[in-house]
């Protein structure tokens, strides 16, 4: 029996030599290499590997990777965003064994996300008798459409991902926050029965931020306050977030940084100030550099404007460099944004152009004049919202908005019209 054993126990070691490396997880989410270039995605072995594992490592379809071997992990960093709806395989056909030199081939496939953007159907006018307002997805690939939420007056909403925060009024105009997610709505407590705008939710940082405005539960009184509350926490309440010296940050504009947990917010006297949502680092002051506008996609930098235009500060090392704002020769533009480092959008109430070109991104048809340019994550997409002649407000008392608004979904690559939506606030704009 002794020997038996040995004789099994030796036949079982020569094999798990002879074989090579087994995928046994994989890390990083797929969800994000549409969004920005430089996401990694890794692929976990079941024994530490060989540098040679990286050879004839590809991506079907197509797409330019960097790979390396890190222990037991393959890790294919994508250096440009996938295309949406898409199934992809990554493909390493010579993972090797550091220790043994056994090769085995191994993949992994998944599906990248649609391109989806939400918006904000309104009933009507505010003071209108009955019909509800609609938090819409549309997938703007498939034509398809989904409610999240709807109540009788949604002031204004933000939406992360899976994570949705609306701003409702009830029938006497007093606000109160909803949390939507897969269990059913929730209501989120608010500082006090004061005014919250400017709502933001994050994924990463599993907030949601506002600015409040009115007493707090200790009596204390504030004025445009940043306020944040983790989602993550069950009964959690609201938290002013706290600038340098740990005093409560106010905010004129304010924004959470995507893939992180930081936040950048800009007081009334122009000072900007970094923020870790977590706590975990203290806050940064970045001094007087100019007006917040947007965070620039797939980065770590935000849109600024001064006296002297439009420039990009790095939120890394705090460097500040003009930024390319189109406006052709001899016009007056009614807006601008940056779509890269290198690349901008230039608009009046007509049309949309591209890097001081000619060449229109987008016209509005006859009748119609733009209202709104604003841009996807990703940075592949614009979204357009245009308003009818003689359309009228919706007299809500905060966030009002054009009845009749459209949106047209245009990929800036090419020109090409996508989709056009129905609704307002679009999810997109920030």
């Amino acid at each position: 029996m002794t020997l038996c054993l040995a004789l099994v126990s030796g036949l079982l070691t020569a094999s798990a030599l002879e074989r090579g490396p087994r995928l046994r997880t994989t890390v990083g989410d797929t969800a994000l290499t549409v969004q920005r270039p430089g996401v990694t995605l890794g692929m976990r072995a079941d024994q530490p590997l060989a540098d040679t594992s990286t050879e004839g490592v590809r991506v079907d379809p197509p797409s330019d990777v960097d790979v390396e071997v890190e222990g037991a992990t393959l890790r294919v960093r994508f250096l440009s965003p996938l295309d949406f709806g898409t199934d992809y395989r990554i493909v390493a056909p010579n993972l090797r064994g550091r220790s043994t030199g056994a090769a085995a081939a191994a993949e992994f496939a998944f599906r990248t996300p649609s391109l989806t953007v939400t918006t904000l159907e309104r009933g009507g006018a505010y003071d209108r008798t009955g019909g509800e307002d609609r938090i819409v997805r549309h997938d703007v690939l498939s034509g398809g459409e989904s409610t999240l939420f709807s109540a009788g007056r949604i002031q204004e909403y933000a939406v992360d991902g899976d994570s949705l925060v609306a701003l409702v009024r009830d029938e006497a105009g007093r606000a109160a926050l909803r949390r939507v997610g897969a269990d059913g709505t929730t209501s989120l407590a608010a500082p006090g029965d004061g005014t919250v705008g400017l709502v933001r939710v994050s994924a990463d940082a599993t907030r949601v931020g506002f600015v409040y405005s009115g007493p707090g539960p200790d009596g204390t009184s504030y004025l445009n306050t940043l306020f944040a509350l983790d989602l993550e926490e069950p009964g959690a309440r609201p938290q002013p977030v706290r600038g340098v010296g740990g005093i409560p940050l106010l905010a004129d504009a304010w924004f959470f940084l995507p893939g992180s947990s930081y936040l950048v917010a800009q007081s009334p006297d122009a000072t900007l100030t970094l923020v870790d949502a977590s706590g975990a680092a203290p806050a940064r002051r970045l001094g007087e550099v100019g007006t917040l506008r947007a965070v620039l996609p797939g980065a770590t930098s935000v849109v600024v404007e001064g006296p002297t235009g439009a420039a990009i500060l790095d939120l890394t090392d705090g460097s500040l460099t003009p930024a390319p704002v189109s406006s052709p020769s001899g016009e007056i533009s009614a807006g601008s944004l940056l779509v890269s480092p290198t690349s901008s959008l230039s608009w009046d109430a007509a049309t949309v152009r591209l890097d001081d070109s000619q060449r229109s991104l987008f016209t509005a048809a006859p009748g119609e004049r733009i209202d709104e340019v604003c841009l996807a994550p990703s940075g592949r997409h614009v979204l357009v919202g245009t308003v009818p002649a003689g359309a009228v407000v919706d007299g809500y008392p905060a966030r009002a908005e054009w009845v009749g608004r459209t949106s047209t979904v245009v990929e800036v690559a090419t020109g090409a019209r996508v989709a056009t939506l129905a609704g307002t606030r679009p999810s997109w704009c920030d």
